[in-house]
């Protein structure tokens, strides 16, 4: 604590003379604040730089600055007092080769690579980051006695003695009846042996004869409160690391916070501030974290009253490029955001989603609504509601491809017009599409398809029908009466007419359906008649007329050896009576 009052005559210069600060050699860049603003100006080169401010009642400034750019920000009338904390990170320039490496290990998984590229001094060694604190006071920022231009590194090294410091400290004591001036050329109080206080000790320039302790055993007490851990270890095998708890900035506007500083590494690891909420940070018997509350329930438990969220950020320290996703969750879903292009919203969950409604089995199959997916996409929709199953939105031209890596071509389900289509990249002339309540097979324009299907359910095909009539497909076959079946084609009505939805003067020739199945019964209905159906009766038919025609032939052929007969018979008898005529001639 002497060190404060062997620089009384330098004290006194300080008070009437700014300090500029001094740049560190590891120093990323210098911090100017004025009334208005704060502005940063970079040590080290840059491809940008990222600057975040966070205030009160959810205030945040965040900006990405381009290379060359000077980062900063300004206040304005709507900026609300308080303090506020700054965090300006430089994104590194990356050269190609590095990128491609940054790449190539990005999807290999390989993490470790980052060592070697800092080792090599591809990378930075570590994040260049300058944070901070400023308080905004009346809509001014509140400036330090080194007005104009601050460090870095939140304390201002040995500087903690200018105004308000001790100074103005020992004055006060001395008018106050403590120690006062009178103990500034007092030796060091050294003991060589243990120290035992049965009491409580205060250790400060403001403890004062007759303290009140009440329940404290140790009090620190004076503006500037820091306890520090000063390892003298000298060697290299040793660790020897300085640590320090530090007590509020000692900077006017600062933070009332409490840290612990890693002092050989000029790191702040750990700090609270002044007004965190009860058990911001709360380690149960369990092991078990509680982020705002002291009865965690499971690992890690995060409550609060507006959507409590986890950000994962990647900084582009390490070359990557930067990235921020945030992971949320309130009454109306669980999201994840992704920050850094325009806080979209790729992946939400509603409340009250059911069991299963995305599965990812073992072995990479996708269950929606199940938990047994048996194929790589399983959908299943158990309420039986009448919803698709699937739906296929997009504001251009839509399809859905199928793809055999092993074959050369893919095929597509797609829009066509109003209509759908399927086709081959690989130039299969047959398209199937379905528009306008047809059906068509070929590329062809109208008249042109293979096939076609109308709207009014007429069927056009450029070659021949065949249908299934095998015996294997076939029971219960029972022979025909054919001359029962003529006789019903004898009686079946056949007229000419014209459907309702043809053209006018658009022909047919047949029976009417009704009349067809009353009297033969064949087919479904008494609508409709099959092709199979008419042709089999036309065939039994004409097998009935083939045998009569067979037996006319019969009789016809009976009755002219009959006659041929005859005819014989009268060639003979006219023979003998010509020879006995012959005889009776005189």
């Amino acid at each position: 604590m002497t060190r404060r009052f062997s620089y009384w005559a330098l004290a006194l210069t300080l008070l009437v003379t700014a300090v500029p600060a001094v740049q560190a050699a590891d120093q990323v860049a210098d911090v100017f604040v004025d009334s208005t603003s704060i502005s940063f100006r970079l040590f080290v080169p840059d491809n940008g730089t990222n600057l975040v401010i966070t205030g009160p009642r959810c205030f945040e400034f965040n900006k990405r600055f381009g290379k060359g750019d000077t980062p900063g920000y300004a206040i304005d009338a709507s900026t609300r007092d308080g303090l506020y904390r700054y965090r300006m990170q430089v994104r590194p320039p990356v050269d190609r080769n590095t990128q491609a490496i940054l790449k190539r290990a990005r999807q290999e998984g390989d993490s470790c690579i980052i060592w070697d590229l800092r080792d090599e001094g591809l990378l930075p060694a570590g994040p260049q980051v300058v944070d901070g604190y400023f308080r905004v006071n009346r809509g001014k920022i509140v400036l330090d006695a080194n007005e104009g231009r601050a460090k870095a590194t939140s304390e201002p090294a040995d500087l903690d003695f200018l105004a308000g410091g001790p100074i103005s400290q020992v004055t006060g004591n001395a008018a106050s009846g403590g120690s006062g001036f009178q103990n500034i050329n007092a030796a060091d109080f050294v003991i060589n042996d243990d120290l035992i206080v049965d009491g409580s000790a205060c250790i400060g320039f403001d403890c004062v004869n007759g303290e009140s302790f009440g329940f404290d055993t140790i009090r620190l007490k004076e503006n500037n409160l820091r306890i520090k851990f000063d390892d003298t270890s000298v060697a290299a095998s040793f660790p020897r690391n300085d640590w320090q708890l530090t007590a509020n900035d000692s900077a006017n506007g600062g933070a009332s916070k409490f840290s612990i500083d890693d002092i050989s590494g000029g790191r702040t690891p750990f700090t609270v501030e002044a007004n965190a909420r009860s058990h911001s940070l709360y380690v149960d018997d369990g092991g078990r974290i509680g982020n705002r509350t002291s009865t965690p329930s499971t690992e890690i438990h995060t409550i609060d009253g507006d959507t409590p969220t986890l950000r994962l950020q990647q900084d582009g320290s390490s070359g990557f490029a930067p990235q921020t996703w945030d992971v949320a969750g309130n009454e109306t879903n669980f999201f994840v955001r992704d920050v850094t292009n325009g806080s979209t919203l790729p992946f939400r969950i509603r409340p009250g989603a059911p069991t299963s409604s995305i599965f990812i089995d073992v072995d990479g199959d996708v269950g929606m609504g199940t938990s047994s997916p048996g194929v790589p996409l399983h959908i299943v929709e158990s309420t039986g509601s009448n919803t698709p199953l699937l739906k296929v939105t997009n504001n251009a031209p839509v399809s859905i491809q199928l793809e055999n890596t092993a074959e050369t071509d893919i095929w597509s389900i797609r829009r066509s017009g109003s209509g759908l289509a399927m086709d081959s990249t690989s130039g299969i002339s047959n398209t199937l599409y379905f528009d306008d309540g047809r059906v068509r097979l070929g590329t062809g324009g109208a008249g042109a398809e293979t096939f076609l299907l109308a709207a009014n359910g007429d069927l056009t095909i450029a070659g021949t029908l065949t249908e299934n009539s095998d015996r294997n497909s076939k029971h219960n076959i029972v022979p025909v009466t054919q001359d029962e079946i003529l006789a019903k084609v004898m009686q079946l009505p056949i007229a000419t007419w014209e459907r309702i939805v043809d053209e006018p003067d658009v022909q047919h020739l047949g029976p009417m359906a009704q009349d067809f199945f009353a009297l033969f019964g064949l087919g479904d209905d008494n609508r409709h008649i099959a092709t199979i159906d008419t042709s089999g009766v036309a065939l039994a038919a004409i097998q009935a007329l083939g045998t009569k025609l067979a037996e006319k032939d019969a009789l016809l052929q009976a009755n002219q050896t009959q006659l041929d007969t005859l005819q014989q018979q009268n060639v003979d008898l006219l023979q003998r009576l010509e020879a006995l005529e012959a005889k009776l001639a005189p």
